[in-house]
This record gives C-alpha cells, structure tokens and sequence, in this order.
C-alpha cells in the first residue's frame, strides 16, 4: 500500500463530519478515485452507522467500503478546527486518517491497512509526531512508514 504525499490534506477548515466526508469525496474525485462524490459520502455515512470510527487523543478513521472507489487510498487530514465525533474519550477529532478501500479489497487490504493505522496509534512517538507535525513532508515520511509497516 502506496501512500502519497498529495494524499496529506493540512489546515482543513470543516465543521462536522458530513461536510469533512464532502471535502474527502470532492478530493477523491479530483484525484480520479472516485467518478460520483455522493455515492463515497453515502459509504462513509453508511460505515459511521454502523459504529463510530472516532477513537481517542484527536484520532479518528472513516473508512469507505464501495465499488465506486477505484484505488485503495488512504488520505490524512490535519483539520483547522476540531469536530464533534463520537470517540473513546469523548473529546473533537482534529487528526483523520480516511481509508478508501475498493469492495474486491474488503476483507484482505482493507484489514491490513485499519491494522497498520491502528497499531500505530497505540504508539506514543506516532501520535506526538502526527499531532505535532505541520507540514506535509514530516507527516508523509510518517504516514509512509506506518502504511509499510515499519514503525
């Protein structure tokens, strides 16, 4: 799993979960991922029904499981301002980690990369060193080294 440093979205000025997932869905189609913005905003809302993808220390990631997404993808946003999520200790959510997985990846790729993502956030010196980046070539390197399993 490639991980892009076009794919690290800084400063994202959202102001809740509906239009973060817009925001991801206007990039994925910019980034010819996806062809229709509303079908991955659907999968998005779909998955947060079912549980909430928010975790804890500012952390959260959304996950789209669909056929409209061509290229599995992961996409980091850093956001302006916290929003309200549904997480572990019941704080906002600044830091997204949103995974766009294509259905014939659902279950191999797609647990590889929530497992790698959320190992990662078990580790202090990740979290610290995403939280306190601010430009896109740090959290890249980061990011990176998480997706291939190299903490």
């Amino acid at each position: 799993m490639e991980f892009s440093k076009d794919n690290v979205l800084l400063n994202v000025n959202v102001k809740d979960k509906i239009e973060l997932f817009q925001y991801i869905a206007q990039y994925a189609r910019e980034k010819s991922i996806i062809e229709n913005e509303l079908d991955l905003v659907k999968a998005f809302l779909e998955r947060e029904a079912e549980v909430s993808t928010g975790l804890q220390d500012s952390f959260a990631i959304p996950h789209a499981k669909s056929d409209v997404i061509k290229v599995p993808t992961v996409v980091f946003l850093k956001l302006s301002n916290p929003i309200d999520w549904e997480t572990f200790d019941e704080k906002p959510v600044s830091n997204v980690f949103a995974l766009l997985v294509p259905s014939k990846y659902e279950g191999t790729l797609h647990l590889q990369m929530i497992s790698r993502i959320a190992t990662a956030l078990l580790e202090e010196d990740f979290v610290n060193a995403v939280k306190n980046a601010s430009d896109s070539d740090a959290l890249n390197t980061q990011i990176t080294k998480t997706m291939k399993g190299e903490h």
